[in-house]
């Protein structure tokens, strides 16, 4: 498949050549896990690297790029929310507390906060919408047509530019639960709640003027420009630890998250030669 698969295939293609050629200078194959849930696999990898001492200088994250270098991209932050009311007979709704209800009130209040985050993008920001986005994923409660909804759940996620856009909308939703959808709830029921799970925290990949990871993937693949994506990835995490980060692989983004992802065969040469000269590089 197209997600970062072909940046490891072609990494342990050519692991022999890497393990012949470098011999003074300690290179790492790095493999995570549930990447897609939180990059849960990174931040345990990045514990074990610090608990060991071990922070490499760089790092070159795989995704697929086509091959273009990526210097920075937005965080990506996950949540559910869950809404616990009062069941009933849907014949008596003031009897009950309708957890759908409150989960719609909710769900529309986080769209207005998505609208107001659009006046909130950075004048320089590079990327492509220029500012952050929410989008709400899933939406599931209830249990029958006369039943009032004791449950609901919302799943939801938003990309910030900027870590101030992430604190704006997790405090503009806290004050709408406690100072309007709460106290509503509990009129009618004690009991009622409303929390949100949070999934997954992932740190975006800040440009900075100084990049080594940059100078050499530049130098690896001759390609002078470096670019910024919308989507997440776990280098965040790598670059909060210290190593200076890009994202360059084979294949394109377009092509993921769907039925029949590929890689095409000409971006699975442009790596392995990529990843050639890094082993040339290294054992100068």
């Amino acid at each position: 498949t197209c997600d970062m698969k072909g940046f490891i295939a072609a990494s342990i293609a050519l692991a022999p050549m890497f393990a012949t050629k470098v011999k003074d200078r300690p290179l790492h194959f790095a493999f995570t896990y549930d990447e897609e849930t939180g990059c849960i696999g990174a931040g345990h990898l990045a514990e074990n690297l610090r608990a060991r001492g071990l922070v490499p200088a760089v790092a070159i994250v795989g995704e697929p790029t086509e091959m273009r270098i990526i210097e920075g991209h937005k965080g990506c932050y996950e949540y559910t929310t869950h809404f616990h009311g009062l069941e009933g007979h849907g014949s008596s709704p003031e009897r009950g507390v309708n957890a759908v209800e409150y989960a719609v009130r909710y769900v529309n209040y986080l769209l207005q906060v998505k609208e107001n985050l659009r006046n909130m993008s950075p004048a320089d920001s590079r990327f492509d919408p220029p500012w952050s986005t929410v989008n709400v994923g899933a939406f599931n409660g209830g249990v029958a047509h006369n039943v009032i909804a004791s449950k609901a759940r919302v799943d939801w996620e938003m990309r910030p530019v900027q870590k101030t856009d992430a604190d704006y909308v997790k405090a503009s939703l806290l004050g709408y639960c406690e100072n309007d959808l709460l106290p509503a709830m509990r009129a009618i029921f004690p009991d009622a709640r409303i929390e949100t799970q949070t999934i997954g925290e992932v740190e975006g990949l800040i440009p900075s003027d100084v990049n080594e990871a940059r100078r050499i993937v530049t130098e690896l693949t001759g390609r002078q420009d470096a670019d910024v994506v919308p989507f997440g990835t776990e280098a965040g995490i790598f670059q909060a630890m210290g190593m200076d980060v890009v994202l360059c692989g084979p294949g394109s983004i377009a092509q993921a998250h769907k039925a029949d992802e590929f890689v095409a065969i000409d971006q699975i040469k442009k790596c392995l030669t990529m990843l050639e000269r890094l082993g040339d590089k290294m054992s100068a």
